[in-house]
């Protein structure tokens, strides 16, 4: 009997969902992979239901040579309901779901993180679309496309052998 007990808790631990972590468990970053670009997407969950959607990328100003670096940061208010974060700011409402073992698949990896991922259908203003975000730190960065034809993306000057002179 208390066997079957037993087995039974562990089984009803295993089925639960983002709202038997609790909100303390989903606090902290949560960030899309680096995109080929080094464009940033990640979102903070702080104490009290606040949060903050950052984007950093990179960008040439006008008239100047190189680029620079930048970042945009929304702020915002998260609730959790069952194992969906809802994610408030600028009248936008992003509804994300939790699962503790999203596939890495999506960005050419393998295995499995603490994921969010988009429900339903994406506001156009959305700051976060249907990015999938892993709990961070992580170092996922997704994988440059191929070609049509199957054959590597053509390597930078910077990272093929130089030349021998004679």
């Amino acid at each position: 009997m208390m066997l079957r007990f037993s087995v039974f808790l562990i089984l009803l631990a295993l089925t639960f969902p983002a709202s038997a972590i609790g909100t303390a468990g989903l606090l902290g970053e949560w960030e899309a992979a680096v995109s080929p670009e080094n464009e940033r997407l990640y979102i903070k969950l702080l104490d009290k239901g606040k949060a903050q959607i950052v984007s950093e990328y990179d960008f040439q100003p006008p008239g100047q040579p190189g680029k620079q670096r930048g970042r945009a940061t929304t702020y915002g208010k998260w609730t959790l309901k069952g194992s969906d974060i809802i994610l408030s700011y600028a009248k936008v409402q992003d509804r994300l779901h939790y699962s503790a073992r999203m596939p890495l698949s999506e960005i050419g990896l393998m295995g499995s993180a603490p994921g969010l991922k988009a429900l339903g259908k994406v506001d156009p203003n959305s700051r976060i679309g249907a990015t999938i975000l892993w709990k961070a730190p992580h170092e996922y960065k997704v994988k440059p496309p191929e070609s049509p034809l199957g054959e590597k993306p053509p390597r930078s000057p910077a990272s093929l052998p130089a030349a021998e002179s004679k």
